[in-house]
């Protein structure tokens, strides 16, 4: 059982070496190219590694503005997204 009343979710970005290749902001917007990828940490084992730790992430979890909603959704019903 978890015991965080919020759930975690990781989110990783993959961006290239340097800011100005996928990141633009303006005071109208905030762009971020490239693509990131989500996973819910609900149920996942505990490590007593504080170093690191490998999370893999499948590659159909893309977080988009369209998943967002679904994986919200899924959160608030207890659901493992």
């Amino acid at each position: 059982m978890d015991e965080f009343a919020i759930p975690r979710i990781l989110v990783v970005v993959l961006i290239p070496e340097t800011p100005e290749e996928w990141l633009t902001q303006s005071e109208t917007e905030l762009c971020i190219r490239n693509c990131g990828y989500w996973i819910s940490l609900r149920g996942k084992p505990k490590t007593q590694n504080t170093n690191a730790v490998t999370v893999a992430i499948p590659r159909t979890n893309q977080f988009t503005v369209a998943a967002l909603p679904s994986i919200m959704e899924g959160i608030s019903q207890g659901v493992q997204p």
